[in-house]
């Protein structure tokens, strides 16, 4: 309980800071094809997946993010994930990450981020077959907490105000997904050269 307050407590500390950053930007991205890296016990019982040993699987949702620069690049992200799971449960997850630019040529930039992430879903318990993982903590919900997660984010600029994006995330403990999306930017400073190569 007090690790998710800390995090409450980061999240609360980010959104007071804001006025204080040159750069922000909100997006939206759909979920889906991922990844399984674990050792997919329940594939047989699987509702969505691609195949029959569930280390495809299909988990449709929407990625919402909001996103704060200390400085060009540098930034906070807070990402909200919901989702239907490989069972058809309703899922989602929590994260909140420290982020730096890697590169940024003409209309292309790379992003990696780092930070905790709180998953969690309707419980697995009472289906039929179900084979506990002993990955998620079970109350009324299960839940997983990460200290370390992140994503790996591509952006393509559309306009002064918009992007293309595509990324590589975490969308369960053991799942690395693919989403595509587009991010809108409230503010963003523009290059003094609009067509020149910058890797800062």
């Amino acid at each position: 309980m007090l690790k998710l307050k800390i995090i409450i407590l980061s999240i609360f500390l980010a959104i007071c800071c804001k006025s204080t950053f040159s750069q922000s930007n909100f997006s939206v991205g759909l979920t889906g094809l991922g990844v399984d890296f674990g050792d997919c016990d329940n594939a047989e019982i699987y509702k969505l997946k691609v195949g029959s040993n569930g280390k495809i699987v299909l988990e449709p949702g929407l990625r919402f993010g909001a996103e704060i620069y200390a400085s060009p690049i540098t930034s906070l992200k807070f990402v909200q994930n919901v989702r239907f799971d490989s069972m058809e449960k309703i899922a989602g997850s929590t994260q909140i990450m420290l982020r730096f630019r890697l590169f940024k040529v003409y209309k292309h930039s790379l992003n990696i981020g780092i930070g905790p992430q709180v998953f969690y879903r309707q419980s697995w318990q009472e289906i039929d077959g179900y084979i506990d993982e002993k990955i998620y903590e079970s109350r009324a919900a299960q839940y997983k907490i990460c200290w370390l997660s992140g994503e790996l984010e591509y952006n393509y600029w559309i306009t002064k105000k918009c992007d293309l994006s595509f990324a590589i995330n975490h969308l369960s403990p053991e799942v690395a997904s693919f989403a595509i999306g587009v991010k809108y930017w409230i503010s963003r400073k523009s290059n003094k050269c609009n067509t020149c190569p910058s890797f800062h």
